[in-house]
């Protein structure tokens, strides 16, 4: 999945659905290492980088979980295998133990891209 945050796409993995919300909770990744944040390391050229369709070595860190409405990703090809789903997920379960619910509200409302026009008589 692709999710745009302040206008440029970053690859994102989807840990929990928001029934009823039209939402996702999303882990993006990012292409800076940040040597003070504990995360996880996806290098492109890795089964797991392929898998997800990489372009470059990519960075999942904790801070970078958001939740997304779905007009606000783009559903690539590509999957997360299991093995580095199960470390996202201990990364992002740990993460949801010290946030506010607030703070896990927290959408891409200010820096997502808009949702479609619709068109005259569309529904």
């Amino acid at each position: 999945m692709m999710v745009d945050v302040g206008g440029k796409p970053h690859p994102g993995i989807v840990v929990r659905l928001v029934p009823g919300e039209q939402r996702v909770v999303v882990l993006c990744g990012t292409g800076t290492k940040r040597y003070e944040l504990a995360g996880i390391e996806v290098q492109s050229i890795s089964a797991a980088g392929k898998a997800l369709r990489l372009s470059k070595d990519t960075f999942f860190y904790a801070t970078n979980l958001r939740s997304v409405r779905l007009g606000h990703a783009e559903v690539k090809e590509g999957s997360c295998p299991p093995s580095l789903f199960l470390q996202v997920r201990y990364l992002v379960e740990g993460a949801l133990k010290v946030l506010t619910s607030a703070e896990q509200e927290k959408d891409l409302s200010e820096d997502a891209r808009p949702l479609p026009v619709k068109a005259p008589g569309q529904t």
